[in-house]
């Protein structure tokens, strides 16, 4: 759509908001450089990489952090791909870690970029991001003032809205988080790893003591999933839009 309520086709780089998530543990800061998804990428990061190594879960995961996050890209993109979203890059602590990362920026500014998981159970909607914040070359503890400054990133300073300039690309705000064990329904972690439970086995497709992940390549099962996780959502935050639907990637 072209947000005047027709169909008609973009013809620059218009300001989209939707909701982002965020697989992480108890620790709280800032959003740098990173790669966020749909709900639907989350959950199925969950089920494939995190769940299967429980007690304690891979990377000591705990919640689903949600962000509104506002973006515009950049006209160089705009005039080379004709679309929305710019190249997914892949990153880790913070650097992206993609060969080629400064050539994108150069050409392109520090674009928000996007890709469709192709190797999922969860519907059509698992998009993952990725946006890019300042120092995008070095990973945290390594990102000087100086390197900062030369490279500034697409993260608009606080309070600006995206306006398509090179550094400035999309901004967010914090609006929720849900804990995995309220949506599983283990009420005491501690206690359930004490028992020797498993929240899911690759080798049975089913968990121990616990079957909210049983059925991994079940379509259905995974949207029921997906639509738990929104309603706790929604339970916990219940002045918050439920949901801002995410952009179909172009």
């Amino acid at each position: 759509g072209n947000g005047r309520g027709g169909c008609a086709p973009e013809t620059q780089p218009v300001e989209m908001s939707f909701y982002m998530y965020r697989a992480q543990d108890d620790e709280d800061y800032p959003l740098d450089s990173d790669n966020l998804g749909s709900l639907e990428a989350v959950m199925w990061y969950l089920h494939n990489e995190v769940v299967r190594l429980s007690c304690p879960r891979h990377y000591n995961i705990s919640r689903i952090v949600r962000y509104n996050v506002t973006m515009r890209n950049t006209p160089e993109l705009f005039a080379v791909r004709g679309g929305q979203f710019g190249q997914y890059v892949a990153v880790d602590k913070g650097r992206c870690t993609v060969p080629g990362c400064d050539q994108i920026w150069q050409d392109y500014g520090y674009i928000v970029g996007c890709q469709n998981e192709d190797h999922s159970f969860y519907g059509q909607k698992p998009y993952w991001y990725s946006v890019i914040a300042a120092c995008p070359e070095q990973a945290f503890g390594n990102k000087t003032g100086d390197c900062k400054q030369q490279n500034p990133g697409g993260l608009c300073p606080e309070g600006k809205r995206p306006d398509g300039s090179r550094t400035c690309t999309w901004s967010y705000e914090k609006t929720g988080e849900i804990r995995i064990d309220e949506l599983e329904g283990i009420s005491d972690y501690a206690a359930f790893c004490a028992a020797h439970h498993r929240e899911y086995d690759e080798n049975t497709d089913r968990g121990d003591g616990c079957d909210f992940w049983d059925g991994k390549q079940d379509p259905v099962r995974n949207a029921k999933r997906v639509a738990a996780a929104a309603s706790l959502f929604a339970k916990n935050y219940p002045g918050v839009a439920g949901s801002v639907p995410a952009p179909v990637r172009d």
